[in-house]
């Protein structure tokens, strides 16, 4: 075991004593940078972290089982794979046709303010 960790930290003393002299602001820099992102990360990320970890809770709640199982086979991944993506592209096209629809109204809408406006413009006149 000792031996192991010997060789491991032999091979990163060698794996840093690689880079030249004047990279090393540079690596430094890019270190520093990787760990302030670590320490502040993006908020969207976040957001979708939280969904995963939340979706992964309420999955198991339902089906008693997470995607570490081995009783399927990659077939039956695939399969339920598309049937995920069929499903989306079905939430799609619904949103789709709703903002289709919103944005008809929208038209309408337009169309009878303009409407409105200049009759109480000829009405005024």
């Amino acid at each position: 075991m000792d031996e192991i960790k010997s060789e491991q930290m032999d091979n990163k003393q060698k794996r840093w004593s690689k880079v030249p002299d004047e990279k090393w602001g540079e690596v430094v820099a890019r270190m520093k940078a990787k760990e302030a992102r670590m320490k502040d990360p993006d908020s969207n990320v976040k957001k979708v972290v939280a969904q995963l970890h939340e979706r992964e809770g309420r999955g198991y709640e339902k089906y008693g089982v997470n995607t570490d199982r081995t009783d399927l086979s990659t077939l039956e991944w695939l399969q339920h794979l598309q049937e995920e993506l069929m499903d989306g592209a079905v939430y799609i096209e619904k949103l789709k046709n709703d903002m289709k629809e919103m944005q008809a109204t929208q038209e309408g809408l337009l169309e009878e303010i303009s409407e409105m406006q200049w009759k109480k413009q000829y009405e005024n006149d």
